[in-house]
């Protein structure tokens, strides 16, 4: 069950990787609707990792787009899939909002995760409006980035 959960989620990141590539990095930062999403879009995944820190994951699970929680089709399998992937973002010592930028995807939020043993890891996050709030519908290991 590992296997497929690994596989299928390499093969969305594939998907969802290459419309983050595709977008234009516009210094839309300061427009007000601009500013209000990544205001939006910075809560939603901070409650989701606090989420994760009280191991509330139905609440962690609330902020997932509805293609990932097809996936991932309870948040039992989902929070298991975070834990066992992902250790340095449910439980990271620290995290920092890097750069957000938009594009055809949504929104792309970078975030610094220090992990329990101070090393440093990047993350582009990318959310989606699904018409009523902002969901995470990704989250990509960011290759060859280091800490300072």
């Amino acid at each position: 069950m590992l296997i497929k959960i690994s596989v299928l989620t390499f093969i969305i990141s594939l998907g969802f990787f290459g419309q983050v590539l595709s977008q234009e990095t516009v210094p839309q930062y300061q427009t007000k609707n601009f500013q209000e999403a990544q205001n939006q879009v910075q809560i939603t995944i901070s409650d989701q990792i606090a989420a994760f820190g009280s191991f509330d994951i139905e609440r962690a699970y609330f902020h997932a787009s509805s293609s990932i929680k097809a996936i991932f089709p309870d948040s039992k399998i989902f929070g298991e899939m975070v834990k066992r992937s992902y250790p340095m973002i449910w439980n990271p010592k620290s995290y920092e909002f890097i750069s957000t930028s938009s594009g055809s995807a949504g929104i792309l939020q970078r975030v610094m995760f220090k992990d329990q043993k101070d090393t440093m890891h990047f993350f582009d996050y990318v959310l989606e409006n699904n018409g009523k709030r902002w969901v995470i519908s990704g989250v990509y290991m960011v290759q060859g980035e280091k800490g300072v």
